[in-house]
């Protein structure tokens, strides 16, 4: 009985952690384009984020397009 429930946990982290591959050392996820995004803690997003709007790339105009920045640089 216990090792069959340590069985089910298995296959269900398994099936979990697939769509996040680990690339040396940098996890990323599959995203609908097919492309592999990078996978960020939420300080690294924020300045990224931060970056978008104020930094090379100037303001946002568009909710849209800051989305299409931030995901075409691979996030």
């Amino acid at each position: 009985m216990e090792n069959s429930l340590f069985t089910r946990q298995k296959q269900r982290l398994t099936k979990k952690v697939e769509p996040f591959p680990i690339k040396n050392g940098v996890m990323y996820r599959m995203g609908q384009d097919n492309r592999l995004k990078q996978c960020m803690l939420t300080t690294e997003a924020k300045m990224v984020t931060k970056e978008l709007h104020e930094g090379t790339t100037r303001r946002h105009f568009a909710t849209k397009i800051t989305q299409k920045k931030f995901f075409n640089v691979g996030y």
